[in-house]
């Protein structure tokens, strides 16, 4: 049995997630999203410039005979290290894919690909640590930014995204838009493909900087020329 007292717990590192009222209404939550949202557009996640009304959207891709997806976009925001004094808090907007309501043209349940990724495991990362411990050797850890939207959403049918009222542009709310959808580009967190199509896009990139996938240890890559062991996880 454990003989550390809980008064002796000290919080680290508390990611509080508000709630929607609260992210909505708090000013820099409101920002944290907002500086979100614009940094997935300016990565091409989701094509402001494809914007067309829900309804007109269904009836052109009955009307072409055309298989789409329709899903949401849902903004979240949490605070880093809320177990600081307020002046330290850090505000994180977060924009994902709803993957679990998304339909096809005629109402449908969408139908996604058997896609799946495979994260490194604890024994894969604990093996790259210990690699770096050996003499003569180190370890170092770097973060991807937006990582799964680095890759492109290859998705057997094309899916569009209805934009929530908080995230869209200052033109279109003079516009009359109701349920406005764009075309989704990006392997956006939440969609069920996202981590396939990342994690394949993830291998190609780095075997052609001359990687090569370690056999039983997924998402882990030798490079022999520089004796270099690398472990990715997402």
């Amino acid at each position: 049995a454990s003989t550390v007292r809980p008064s002796w717990l000290i919080p680290l590192m508390v990611h509080k997630l508000l709630d929607r009222p609260t992210t909505r209404s708090d000013p820099k939550a409101i920002a944290a999203v907002k500086a979100e949202a614009k940094a997935l557009v300016d990565a091409g996640t989701w094509l402001e410039s494809t914007v067309i009304e829900k309804d007109v959207l269904i009836a052109k891709a009955k009307a072409d005979g055309e298989t789409i997806h329709l899903g949401e976009l849902m903004s979240i925001c949490s605070i880093k290290g809320h177990e600081r004094p307020p002046e330290y808090w850090r505000y994180k907007g977060r924009i994902c894919y709803r993957g679990d309501n998304a339909r096809d043209e005629q109402g449908a349940l969408a139908v996604y690909q058997e896609l799946s990724a495979h994260p490194t495991a604890i024994n894969s990362a604990n093996s790259n640590i210990g690699y770096g411990c050996l003499p003569g050797h180190r370890t170092s850890q770097s973060d991807a930014v937006r990582a799964y939207v680095q890759s492109k959403l290859k998705s057997k049918h094309p899916t569009w995204v209805h934009i929530p009222y908080e995230l869209w542009p200052p033109s279109w709310k003079d516009k009359g838009f109701k349920r406005p959808m764009c075309l989704l580009q990006m392997s956006l967190y939440g969609h069920p493909e996202a981590g396939g199509h990342w994690e394949r896009h993830l291998t190609q990139a780095v075997e052609e900087c001359g990687g090569q996938p370690v056999e039983a240890h997924p998402s882990s890559f030798w490079f022999p020329a520089e004796k270099a062991l690398m472990t990715v996880y997402v």
